[in-house]
């Protein structure tokens, strides 16, 4: 038998503390403590890991129904596209036309506007007799420096006042008539060469025959400006003729 104090929270002066377990009681005691903390600590931990294993079921779940989900709307959408790919097909060959169209009318010109350029350009005192437009048949205005008629295939010169120095040109006019003096067909040159649609005017001979009218021949380039553009931007055209 030992004799123990007290618990300090409960101090009794002059009072001996008769302790009548044995320290192996105290041991058990003390482990049996420690199992029911240990039984707590294992329930409430299965209880975390089943409530989190249940929320994760439920996530999986709700993501298995919004995949259902997007799968029948794939489905829905991959069934609509088969019913319009016929449209898709005839859309294609629709870009695949005007891209063609777009290429062979690129250099289409009015020839009503270079006629009245020229018409415009004539002073009073000259009339034209003859007057015949060859285009150039290369794809690219920006390198061509001769023409070439575009029904016999014969290439033509455009010549300028000089030879060494000619200047882009994307079609030749020739053109022959009349006028009333040489002062006169220096005007013709003069009003040409001032119209943006024309590019270095050059008459080639001038002849006096015994009237006194001056017989006049000669050519002048065509500039990009005679080019119309119309189908330039042939989206824009056909989505406002579709509007």
């Amino acid at each position: 038998m030992k004799l123990r104090r007290g618990p300090a929270s409960h101090p009794r002066p002059g009072l001996p503390t008769v302790n009548l377990l044995s320290q192996s009681a105290f041991d058990r005691l003390t482990v049996r403590a420690l199992r029911r903390r240990f039984v707590v600590a294992g329930v409430t931990l299965a209880l975390l890991a089943g409530a989190g294993w249940g929320f994760q079921h439920l996530r999986v779940g709700e993501a298995e129904k919004v995949v259902a989900v997007e799968q029948a709307q794939t489905s829905r959408l991959y069934a609509e596209t088969q019913v319009l790919a016929p449209v898709r097909t005839f859309v294609s060959g629709v870009g695949v036309q005007q891209q063609t169209v777009q290429t062979a009318m690129s250099q289409e010109i009015y020839f009503s506007q270079v006629l009245d350029g020229v018409r415009a350009a004539t002073p009073s005192g000259a009339k034209l007799e003859a007057l015949s437009v060859t285009l150039a048949s290369t794809t690219d205005p920006a390198t061509t420096t001769t023409t070439t008629s575009t029904t016999t295939g014969a290439v033509s010169a455009c010549p300028g006042p000089d030879p060494f120095n000619t200047k882009t040109v994307v079609g030749c006019v020739t053109l022959s008539g009349t006028a009333a003096s040489r002062a006169a067909v220096g005007d013709l040159v003069i009003a040409l060469g001032n119209s943006d649609l024309f590019v270095e005017p050059f008459i080639s001979t001038t002849t006096t025959a015994d009237t006194a009218d001056v017989s006049f021949s000669g050519s002048v380039g065509l500039s990009q400006k005679v080019y119309s553009k119309r189908y330039a931007d042939l989206a824009k055209a056909l989505q406002g003729a579709g509007s």
